[in-house]
């Protein structure tokens, strides 16, 4: 996938990139409000303070005294919030790694520095443009939830994309940085969710090889419907 969106990215730093740069500037500013929230949301720390709290309180639940049932559904949420919190922070940092290595510069810095300005391991924020971190944190959360809720995909991905565009909106990277954080943050998740399935962790395979969320016969809403009957 990396190198898929590679090519492309690669391209539009040729000329394209410049372009619809350049015409993104004209959003109107009426609307940026709007783009600055989309943009906070890759972020990620909504999705991180979640999961983190998923985690935490799975770890103080008593497992020895749960039925086989609940204890079986509560693995499964924990491993869940595990793959998205790693899913997230490992992509958001890995993202953040590469981007002061390369160093390149920001569309702010047009005027100053060029379209192509490249000072690696500048370690400014200025020289942080490639990849984009929202974008790779934005890429990690939209396909570790796509993964663990599949019938959610659309939304999720369609998400992920809105914030990738805002980055742009907002003056703060180009086309191809925010398509090489997808690239790595999408990289990231795929690579943790294979790990996870070799390990029967959250994932299985399908007869085509494809990953799907395991099954679990634990049904909330059930148990909780029977435990308030018996203690009616």
């Amino acid at each position: 996938m990396v190198v898929l969106l590679a090519l492309p990215a690669a391209a539009m730093m040729a000329g394209s990139d410049y372009t619809l740069g350049i015409w993104m500037q004209s959003f109107p500013e009426d609307l940026l409000p709007i783009a600055h929230f989309v943009t906070d949301l890759g972020e990620g720390v909504e999705v991180l303070v979640t999961t983190g709290l998923l985690l935490l309180l799975s770890a103080l639940v008593p497992v020895i005294s749960l039925r086989r049932r609940v204890k079986a559904g509560l693995n499964a949420v924990t491993a869940g919030a595990a793959f998205i919190f790693l899913s997230v922070a490992g992509g958001g940092l890995l993202a953040l790694v590469l981007k002061y290595a390369i160093g390149r510069a920001r569309p702010v810095l047009l005027d100053s520095e060029g379209y192509l300005s490249f000072q690696p391991f500048a370690m400014h924020s200025d020289f942080a443009a490639l990849p984009s971190g929202h974008s790779a944190t934005a890429a990690a959360m939209a396909l570790s939830l796509a993964l663990v809720f599949p019938r959610l995909r659309a939304l999720f991905v369609t998400a992920g994309v809105l914030i990738c565009v805002s980055r742009q909106l907002v003056g703060m990277h180009w086309m191809s940085d925010t398509l090489m954080g997808w690239a790595v943050g999408a990289a990231f998740t795929y690579w943790l969710a294979h790990v996870f399935a070799r390990r029967g962790l959250m994932f299985r395979y399908d007869d085509f090889g494809r990953l799907r969320p395991r099954r679990t016969r634990f049904a909330p809403a059930r148990f909780f419907r029977r435990s308030a009957l018996r203690s009616a």
